[in-house]
């Protein structure tokens, strides 16, 4: 597991986008309840449920395609997380 240390610093980095931010707060459950239940209907909404989610919320809804459909949780991985 990636310690706490570890995860503040990619958190800080320049490098790392406000998609792999809202990615790695969500995969290590450093979020509120709200964010919780926000995640959680990200991951259940329908194309078009995403699509109005995203108007409110564009970090966690590209952060959410990012890691289920693109290559985001490889490159996290590959940069040293253990996510």
């Amino acid at each position: 597991m990636t310690d706490r240390e570890t995860i503040d610093r990619f958190l800080a980095a320049p490098d790392t986008t406000p998609e792999e931010r809202a990615v790695i707060l969500w995969q290590y459950q450093l979020i509120g309840d709200f964010k919780q239940a926000l995640w959680e209907a990200i991951s259940r909404a329908d194309g078009d449920n995403l699509l109005r989610l995203e108007l409110g919320f564009p970090d966690e809804v590209r952060g959410f395609r990012g890691w289920a459909h693109g290559d985001m949780a490889t490159r996290l991985r590959n940069r040293g997380l253990e996510i």
